[in-house]
């Protein structure tokens, strides 16, 4: 009986092996596509939210140039929810909470606050959003005075 020691084929640790690096390899790729993935969309929701806050502060510019004395009167309470549709006339309406919600996904708030001197008012718009169970915001700040037309 003559054994043969030529065998060309591929042993079992050799195909274990390879299949583990493979695997590693590909982990580590797709690991890196959810990732990028995750980011992409955290930087989506983040230039909406900026997009709102800036858009809160011009609607607070028009809420000035609309009343002065309605906009100052504003800096005694806390903070307001902005109205959605960019209408001025109804003003702002008191206290933030959930209902503030603008798309299903943000809520904006504005503080306003007088500073001195009296004519000058302080407004910082917040955008909070919720990404899975942790909460991000941004704030637009500006400051805003009486100014003839």
């Amino acid at each position: 009986m003559k054994y043969f020691k030529d065998n060309t084929g591929q042993s079992l640790v050799e195909v274990v092996v390879a299949v583990g690096a493979m695997s590693l390899l590909l982990v580590a790729l797709l690991s890196l596509v959810v990732l990028a993935i995750k980011n992409s969309r955290m930087a989506k929701d983040r230039t909406q939210a900026v997009a709102l806050a800036q858009g809160g502060v011009e609607l607070m510019r028009a809420y000035r140039d609309f009343s002065w004395i309605e906009f100052s009167g504003a800096a005694r309470f806390n903070e307001y929810g902005l109205s959605e549709d960019w209408t001025v006339e109804t003003g702002l309406f008191s206290n933030c909470n959930d209902v503030d919600l603008i798309s299903d996904l943000y809520r904006r708030c504005v503080r306003v606050q007088m500073v001195a001197p009296p004519e000058v008012a302080e407004v910082a718009v917040r955008v909070a959003w919720q990404e899975g169970s942790q909460w991000h915001e941004t704030i637009q700040t500006t400051r805003l005075s009486v100014w003839a037309r």
